[in-house]
């Protein structure tokens, strides 16, 4: 609190900059992010939802996880491990639900740079929540767009509005030790050019016993109109973790009697994670006769030390890729695209000797995986609809190289898949309603990470050779519309779906390691529902936010590993959820509510273990916009989460050895700060 007093006097003694007229929002051509062509929403026949955050919700609300910027999106679940080290559960219809650690089965990009990997896997550290402002999420098999690990697109980007000031800082503090701060800048370089670069730190007690964290994170992109139709892009981003530390797991009885505890031994081993992780990307466009040209190059690093309860993991990654796509058309819309990724891991694991690595080597290998793929799409009027089809093949190429030992020596596997869609877009208009309708079939493909494979049961170095992918068909049916509302609008979803999934990669432990086997179907199928207030007006302001149900019904229809789990649920899904956050703007005066409500839901296979449900609600309150001075303002905010003290299951460790499932929710907490711009 004493280093948000420090901005907010900061401000109020800045030299007076000269005020700048805030251009009037406008809404021009809109285009979806997460493919990587150019789609209108009014004609793509995709489960799509686009959320825009206001300026008064991101100068407010603490953000402090990714929840906070994906509530009210129908479909999507965000469940929080209180868990720095492992990072947030991020599913989309309920597939994801086998991650460890980390995002699987979803695609996920920040600033246009692909975060998930040739292999599948996704780490989330560079993201801070309370930096995004604007998101988008494809529900569904999206697989001919990005390959591997997309049985959904969540696509995130930094970038300020219209209006948005040159520079905000902002200071927040609160339970738990809560501490963080935050700057983003955007200099004024002219027409044609623009820049913007974002920094933040965050250090953590946590809720749990060995909950901790201390993390900073920085991004920067830039770009330039070279004329002619050329212009260039690039992006970076950093984040470095000292420190974040993994609670893990605790027992249903454990957590019943005292949630905030750990297992002695987690302490002991010192289950935590040291990391440094940075991404970039560069990209470049020109017209080609009538034909758009686009190049993006990518690469990133990512250095890790993880013990964990039984082992000692040192992780040495580099990853680099390359993407062509050519687009073009007008009535007849097509595009092609050509990707080569290549990622190294280069993987040490040994005993683990209280927190530090131990003499015995359990693994020692260097890890490549090769992926390329061929796309394309090709959309066409058929009178008052879009029909559009896209086709991707993709080839994986896994080697892994065991130092010494008697499992020395190469291992291979190739893994491939094609993946089409098809679907029929319909937009209409009705007075100052605008809508559109859709259907499509579509196929994902998930191939195994590194880390799937390469964890092999009875400890064997090498990739695990009986692995096989992930296959996803999905179909959905739905609309969305907006409808003017006064002097703002409503955006409504709606889409039924269903998906058959084979193949099915589920984890399972073995002395607090986690392993992965094929085991069986599973079939999706539900019903979702969303509406977003833009600017409703209601009373002396306005209302915006979005707010989601779901009924999910994940079942398992093949029993496979020597597990009879036919007929079972799949764990880690709830059948009914409903997810929500409003902001009311009445400047000066904002208020917000956002939350989440769970049914119970099983938490391994056998459906032997299972969460209760929970209703978890979280206020806040705001003073917004104060001057300080001229081109000063000031925005102090409160905010109580949890507000009931719900006792509840934040997430689950699915088929946890030993009944160490719970990953329990933090109880009542308080978090304020203050936001300081410039104009």
């Amino acid at each position: 609190m004493r280093l948000a007093i420090l901005l907010a006097l900061a401000a109020a003694l800045a030299h007076p900059a000269r005020a700048q007229e805030a251009p009037a929002d406008t809404l021009g051509s809109v285009l979806v992010e997460a493919a990587p062509f150019a789609l209108a929403p009014a004609r793509a026949p995709l489960a799509l939802t686009v959320r825009t955050r206001t300026p008064a919700e991101v100068a407010t609300d603490p953000a402090v996880g990714l929840g906070a910027v994906l509530a009210g999106l129908p479909g999507v679940w965000v469940s929080d491990r209180e868990s720095y080290a492992q990072g947030e559960r991020l599913l989309v219809r309920g597939l994801g639900w086998r991650a460890a650690f980390g995002v699987r089965g979803t695609h996920v990009l920040l600033d246009g740079v692909p975060l998930t990997l040739a292999d599948g896997q996704t780490q989330l550290n560079v993201v801070d929540p309370a930096l995004i402002h604007r998101a988008e999420v494809v529900r569904g098999p999206a697989s001919t767009f990005w390959g591997s690990g997309a049985g959904g697109v969540v696509a995130l980007s930094t970038e300020a509005g219209p209006g948005a000031p040159r520079l905000r800082a902002r200071a927040l503090g609160g339970s738990y030790g809560l501490a963080s701060a935050s700057v983003a800048v955007r200099p004024a370089l002219g027409a044609g050019r623009r820049l913007a670069a974002w920094g933040s730190y965050l250090g953590e007690s946590g809720y749990r016993d060995h909950g901790a964290v201390r993390q900073a994170r920085a991004g920067v992109s830039g770009g330039a109109d070279l004329g002619a139709g050329r212009e260039v892009s690039v992006v970076g981003l950093l984040a470095v973790v000292p420190r974040a530390e993994s609670p893990g797991g605790i027992t249903a009885e454990a957590f019943r009697e005292d949630p905030r505890q750990t297992r002695p031994i987690t302490v002991e081993r010192d289950a935590s994670k040291e990391l440094v992780q940075g991404h970039a990307a560069v990209s470049y466009a020109q017209p080609l006769g009538s034909v758009r040209l686009r190049a993006t190059a990518t690469g990133g690093v990512r250095t890790l030390d993880n013990p964990i309860v039984p082992r000692y993991i040192q992780l040495d990654r580099t990853t680099a890729g390359l993407r062509v796509t050519a687009e073009g058309g007008a009535a007849l819309a097509w595009g092609l695209g050509l990707e080569g990724e290549l990622q190294r891991d280069d993987r040490l694991e040994t005993s683990n000797a209280d927190g530090d690595p131990g003499p015995d080597v359990l693994t020692d290998q260097v890890e490549t995986v090769r992926s390329g793929a061929v796309f394309g799409r090709l959309s066409a009027p058929l009178g008052p609809l879009t029909a559009t089809a896209a086709l991707r093949a993709d080839l994986l190429g896994y080697r892994a190289d065991v130092e010494g030992g008697a499992d020395g020596g190469a291992e291979t596997r190739t893994l491939g898949a094609v993946s089409p869609s098809v679907g029929l877009a319909a937009p209409w208009r009705a007075g100052g309603v605008a809508g559109t309708a859709y259907a499509n079939v579509a196929g994902a493909l998930d191939a195994p990470t590194t880390t799937e494979l390469g964890n092999r049961p009875g400890g064997l170095a090498g990739f695990n050779p009986d692995l096989r992918p992930e296959r996803t068909w999905g179909a959905e049916a739905g609309a969305r519309a907006t409808v003017p509302v006064g002097g703002g609008a409503v955006g409504l979803d709606a889409a039924v779906f269903a998906a058959a999934v084979r193949d099915l990669l589920v984890p399972f432990e073995e002395d607090d390691v986690t392993f992965y086997r094929n085991e069986g179907r599973t079939r999706h199928v539900g019903v979702e529902v969303g509406v977003q207030p833009l600017g409703l007006p209601l009373g002396p302001g306005r209302l915006d936010g979005a707010a989601s149900y779901a009924w999910t019904r994940a079942r398992f229809t093949e029993s496979a590993g020597g597990l009879a789990v036919d007929g079972n649920a799949v764990p880690g899904v709830p059948d009914h959820l409903a997810t929500g956050t409003l902001t009311w703007t009445a400047p000066p005066v904002v208020l917000g509510a956002s939350g989440e409500a769970a049914s119970g839901y099983v938490a391994d296979s056998q459906n032997e273990q299972a969460v209760d449900g929970y209703l978890v609600v979280h206020l806040r309150a705001a003073l917004a916009g104060l001057r300080v001075g001229r081109g000063a303002t000031v925005s102090p905010f409160v905010a109580v989460r949890n507000v009931g003290g719900v006792r509840y299951a934040g997430s689950v460790v699915v088929n946890a050895f030993g009944g160490r499932y719970v990953e329990p929710g933090a109880g009542r907490h308080v978090q304020a700060g203050v936001s300081v711009a410039l104009d």
